[in-house]
């Protein structure tokens, strides 16, 4: 079945089913969380640290390259940064 997925990956959309598979799922998460807490940053961070689980998943399956997954470490640490209860 991985074989296939990565085939599908390869010949029918150039590299991107993973980065796409990505995408959409934290798209359907946020809108979900936004809808639940009404709080767009508390939403973006939850957000982003599920992305970056699935993405070190989709990592090790071979269907995003490594710069998905910084991108999506550096998004979660920076929205964790920003979320940070200061005092």
């Amino acid at each position: 079945m991985l074989t296939f997925v990565q085939g599908v990956n390869d010949v029918l959309v150039f590299g991107w089913l993973g980065v796409l598979l990505l995408v959409g799922i934290c798209v359907v998460i946020f809108g979900s969380f936004i809808f639940m807490t009404q709080d767009t940053a508390r939403s973006m961070t939850a957000t982003s640290f599920i992305a970056f689980g699935l993405a070190i998943l989709l990592a090790a399956l071979n269907l995003i390259p490594n710069i998905a997954l910084f991108i999506t470490l550096i998004v979660a640490g920076v929205t964790l940064a920003l979320t940070w209860p200061k005092g």
